[in-house]
């Protein structure tokens, strides 16, 4: 619900970076500080997925749309739309093929349609493809002509009748900007059926869905100036409604049913629980790992109702990294995942007891035995 690497120079950017170790020793610093139980994890299904290792640096890499999980790759001038399966047996039921608008390289945001199509966001258009490649239709906006790390995202409503998207907008009558905007485009012709100015400008934007399919989704708008602003976004026939996400400001933010987020900092040094009318819960990786460990990945989520998890190791680049499981309240540790073979630092929770992780060009899912 997808966004390399946070710290370039201590500024967070747009892009997301992952690494891929060689086997997994385990360190004896963590298991002289850290006695958790050691969880086995069951392999469930594997599968080649061509271009997955460059994709993790994406923010529409992974997606949560129309109450399905996807997984979207580049590689040679094209997109690749995978829907991860309902059947724990499987990784992919599906998967679709479209030319890549920007094959000259510059960034677009893609997002699966319920009817099969694909709405894509670039710097100045905003594009639907039907699923047998030709275009719909085009909304042109003005682009960012002067903020090279500025990009817009979309997704249809949960409710499927309108594509969100966000970008630069107009300029006023003395020639400054009065922030980017968010339009609901009717999602069969494009029509404009709202528009709200948001509190970003340049913005990075990325959309993601709540599991239980509530009519709000998750905004993230993220600067290097200004670091990252939480907004949900309602779409109703009265128009757009924007509001703040409660204390949620981190743009690494996992999405639980009732509306529960699980934010981590750009830096990996905290891990942040927020929920509209309950107190925010915020755990600090110095009070639950080892010294100068912290948190990494960059994809807490929920596995279930109960368990988060989220990758810890030693260093904010390390190559290696250990899977902790959460419980989702009190996000103090319940278990490590003790995998057969290495588990890098990507993972991936689906919220039905399963996960996924990356080796590669293949993906693997996951349950805890």
């Amino acid at each position: 619900m997808l966004a390399g690497p946070p710290y370039g120079d201590d500024e967070p950017t747009h892009r997301r970076q992952f690494y891929w170790p060689g086997r997994y020793t385990p360190d004896t610093d963590w298991e002289e500080h850290m006695n958790h139980p050691r969880l086995p994890a069951r392999l469930l299904a594997r599968e080649s997925l061509p271009g997955i290792t460059e994709a993790l640096g994406n923010m529409d890499c992974w997606l949560l749309r129309d109450g399905a999980h996807w997984l979207v790759t580049r590689q040679q001038g094209t997109i690749t739309t995978s829907r991860i399966s309902t059947d724990r047996s499987q990784v992919v039921a599906a998967r679709a093929t479209w030319s890549d608008p920007a094959a000259d390289g510059s960034d677009t945001y893609c997002s699966p349609l319920p009817d099969g199509a694909l709405a894509t966001s670039a710097r100045e258009a905003v594009t639907v493809h039907e699923p047998d490649g030709t275009v719909r239709w085009e909304h042109h906006h003005r682009g960012w002509q002067h903020a090279p790390e500025a990009s817009g995202a979309c997704m249809p409503d949960p409710a499927g009748r309108v594509l969100l998207a966000t970008m630069a907008g107009p300029l006023g009558a003395d020639g400054v900007s009065r922030g980017d905007i968010c339009r609901a485009l009717d999602v069969v012709t494009g029509e404009v059926l709202a528009e709200h100015v948001l509190p970003s400008f340049s913005a990075t934007y990325a959309f993601q869905q709540f599991p239980d399919a509530r009519p709000e989704v998750l905004l993230t708008a993220s600067t290097a100036q200004d670091g990252t602003q939480c907004l949900l976004i309602t779409y109703t026939t009265d128009g757009l409604d924007v509001r703040a996400a409660g204390t949620a400001e981190e743009p690494y933010v996992g999405l639980g049913t009732d509306g529960v987020l699980v934010s981590q900092d750009v830096g990996g040094g905290y891990l942040c629980r927020t929920q509209g009318g309950a107190d925010g819960v915020i755990i600090e990786a110095g009070e639950v790992l080892p010294e100068e460990w912290v948190f990494v990945g960059y994809t807490p989520g929920f596995v279930d109702e109960k368990r988060v998890l989220v990758v810890a190791a030693e260093e904010q680049w390390a190559e290696e990294g250990t899977h902790l499981l959460l419980d989702a309240r009190t996000l103090r540790p319940l278990a490590e995942v003790d995998y057969p073979e290495t588990s890098g630092v990507f993972a991936v929770p689906l919220g039905d007891g399963t996960w996924l992780t990356a080796d590669a060009e293949t993906v693997l899912r996951w349950s805890s035995v």
